[in-house]
Formats: structure tokens, C-alpha cells, sequence
């Protein structure tokens, strides 16, 4: 709106969508908006044949009723005359109320699931059957109907079109790559950027094929293309493998190999990280990591971190600022300092840090370190590079 000229990177289907719908502000038709808006206030749901595409972390995740109700208003817009532009947004309706309506919640690294689902009710009878207790009980509260959620959002979603379309002047080029950073990136030419704003997946273990799994089975993809998924998302879980001999193969395939060496040694030389890698493999020794998959998921996160600090300085034009969200992290009592860490590759790389900005909210780590290692609160940043 500001007529900013942008670029994004992003391998979510769900911000692909989300991307699509917000991209035509300025062409939706308001009439036709408020057409389908009141079409869908008179209608009333039937049985359908469409099911919902499940994937085996998201089955149960809606009583029978409301999952019959979420297909038919799904498919309800195919049988509508309207724009191509409309049945993205009413698509993104459709996926922005998929959480409400159903059993679960969103919480940290996975989906919290309510005590009135299958499968909840599965667990807790197989654990009495083994005499072991029941799972706590986590209730949502009341559950809309399908079309309750979808009108209210609706309606808030039009009052949002009527006034970004009224105060939209400016007009600037912006597009969303479907596809890893680390991978597109290093076949970008060199000092073409301004600026960079990006909060990257954090070392914390949070898994966002898990966290967003309902969007995702609903947008299409099966089990396999949420392994593909899960595998290209920058090294934050202790399930992501090393991406070394992939990032390898693309360098030397755009006869770079040079620097892929070079980013591969901002690594291995920087004490602070040999200092962390050192005190963790220690604490596991000890038994106080509970999954060694962590310590490759924290080698694995900075050597990505390195090769994608690296690329945004090569890209960005001089005098360019690059804001860098990030989280520090703590496993086995060890606490990781991203923020300053991050800030040392970058100044390695040729960045200027300019300032480092401690955000006032600040989260603590995991009940279970807590309960052994003793409270301790983590630094949310914001991190301010230039390039000179």
C-alpha cells in the first residue's frame, strides 16, 4: 500500500492462500462480496459426498456434524457464479476457521486436543485399561457451528476490504516464492535488495507442518508432501536432517562452490558456537538432554542461519538494513544466545549491527527444564544489520 516493491519466500501452502486472497485488495468488487456474503447467511447445510482430505494427525479433529457442515460450505462457492478472485477469499474463510471449529488448538510445538474428540477419548481408555491415569482434560469452550464462524469472519473480513480499498493510493510490485529461501536465494543476482524484514522458524523444536496440520491436509497435501515439507523448513526441529549435501549440489551447480566453502567455515570456526556445541554434548553425557536429536537440530540451525545470513548480504545493496526476529533457546539448562550469536555471523559476513532490541515480553523455557534447572527467562529480539 505503501507502493513498496517487495519480495517473499515461503513453502507453507497456507500462506500461499493467505498471500493470493490479500494480493487482490484492490480488485475484489464489493458488491459481489456482499451478494455471497447475504447468499450465504439464507442457505442452510445438507449432507454431502465431499469428505475432508485427512492426514493422520489431524483425524477426529471434528464431531461428525461439523465436519459434514465445514465440506458443504467448502464446496457451497463452486456452485456460485462468482470471480476467480472471490473463491481465494472465501477459500481463505474457509481455512482461517478451521482451528475454531474444531477439537483443537494450537499450542507451542503441537495441537492441543480437547477431552470431547475420538481421539482423546481413545487415549484415556486405553490408559485406564492399562491402569495408568487418564490425560488432563483441556476444554476449548463452546464450539461455533460451521456457519457461525464463517459468517462472523466474513463479515469482519469485508469491513477490512471497504476500508483498505478506500484508503489504497499507491501501487508497488510485490511477489511470494513457493519454495525454500535457502535453496532460491543463491540464484538471485547480487546487491539488488534494500532492505530485508524476516522472523525465520526459531531453534525451538516447533514443527509449523505440525502446528498449521489441519490448513495443510485441507489445502491438499498427503502425508508424503508434509515429510517434504517438514524437511524444508530451515533446521528447527529434531527431526530435520542436515542440508549440507543439498546446499553443496546447488552451489556447485551455479559454480559457487567457493562460497558454499566459505559459508560452511563461518561455522566451524566461530567459537561461540564450538563453545555451545562443546556444553551440550556435555550436558547430554550427563543425561540432561532428553533427545539427542537436538544437538544436530542446533548444528543443523546455524549452519542454515549461516548460509542465509550469507545470501542476504551478497543480494542486499549497500547501506541496506536487514531486521532479524529471533527467539534464544535453552536445552538441558544450557541457554543459546541466537540473538547475539546471529549477530556475530552477520558481522563476520560484513554486516554493521546497529542495535539489538529486547522485545518486553519475555517467555521462560519448558516446564521440565524448569523443574530441574530452574526458571529462567528468554530474550525475544529484534536484530538491526546494515551493509556498509
Amino acid at each position: 500500500m505503501l507502493g513498496i516493491n517487495a519480495l517473499g519466500f515461503e513453502i507453507l501452502p497456507i500462506c500461499h492462500l493467505i498471500w493470493e486472497a490479500k494480493s487482490h485488495i484492490e480488485s475484489y468488487h464489493i458488491e459481489e462480496l456482499v451478494d455471497i456474503f447475504e447468499r450465504l447467511s439464507e442457505v442452510e447445510s445438507s449432507k454431502t459426498e465431499f469428505i475432508f482430505p485427512h492426514i493422520t494427525i489431524t483425524k477426529d479433529a471434528f464431531s461428525e456434524d461439523i465436519e459434514s457442515d465445514l465440506m458443504f460450505f467448502s464446496n457451497w462457492i463452486n456452485t456460485q457464479q462468482v470471480s476467480k478472485e472471490t473463491k481465494a477469499l472465501y477459500q481463505l474463510l474457509i481455512v482461517s476457521i478451521l482451528e475454531e471449529v474444531s477439537y483443537t488448538r494450537k499450542d507451542g510445538q503441537y495441537l492441543r486436543w480437547d477431552y470431547r474428540s475420538e481421539k482423546i477419548r481413545r487415549k484415556n481408555q486405553s490408559r485406564i485399561s492399562k491402569d495408568k491415569i487418564p490425560l488432563k482434560p483441556f476444554n476449548k469452550g463452546e464450539i461455533p457451528t460451521v456457519k457461525e464462524a464463517l459468517l462472523r469472519t466474513f463479515r469482519k473480513v469485508l469491513l477490512d476490504i471497504k476500508s483498505l480499498q478506500f484508503g489504497l493510493e499507491k501501487k508497488g510490485f510485490q511477489d511470494v516464492i513457493n519454495g525454500s529461501i535457502l535453496e532460491n536465494l543463491p540464484r538471485y543476482e547480487s546487491n539488488q535488495f534494500s532492505g530485508v524484514i524476516t522472523s525465520p522458524p526459531y531453534c525451538n523444536r516447533y514443527d509449523y507442518t505440525r502446528t498449521y496440520a489441519l490448513e495443510i491436509a485441507y489445502l491438499g497435501a498427503d502425508e508424503l508432501e508434509i515429510r517434504k515439507l517438514r524437511q524444508s523448513q530451515l533446521c528447527c526441529t529434531v527431526e530435520n536432517r542436515s542440508k549440507l549435501s543439498k546446499l553443496e549440489k546447488i552451489y556447485r551447480d551455479i559454480d559457487r562452490f567457493d562460497d558454499f566453502q566459505k559459508n560452511c567455515k563461518i561455522i566451524t570456526e566461530n567459537t561461540t558456537f564450538q563453545e555451545i556445541n562443546s556444553a551440550l554434548k556435555i550436558r547430554q553425557k550427563r543425561g540432561e538432554i532428553n533427545n539427542p536429536g537436538i544437538l544436530t537440530m542446533v548444528e543443523g540451525y546455524f549452519y542454515d542461519l549461516a548460509f542465509l545470513l550469507a545470501e542476504m548480504f551478497r543480494t542486499c545493496k549497500k547501506s541496506a538494513y536487514v531486521a532479524f526476529v529471533n527467539d534464544n533457546v535453552r536445552y538441558g539448562g544450557e541457554i543459546i544466545p541466537v540473538d547475539t550469536l546471529c549477530t556475530e555471523i552477520a558481522e563476520t559476513l560484513g554486516f554493521i549491527p546497529e542495535k539489538i532490541y529486547i522485545l518486553p515480553q519475555r517467555k521462560g523455557n519448558s516446564s521440565q527444564q524448569m523443574g530441574r534447572f530452574g526458571k529462567e527467562s528468554l530474550r525475544k529480539s529484534i536484530m538491526i544489520w546494515r551493509k556498509p
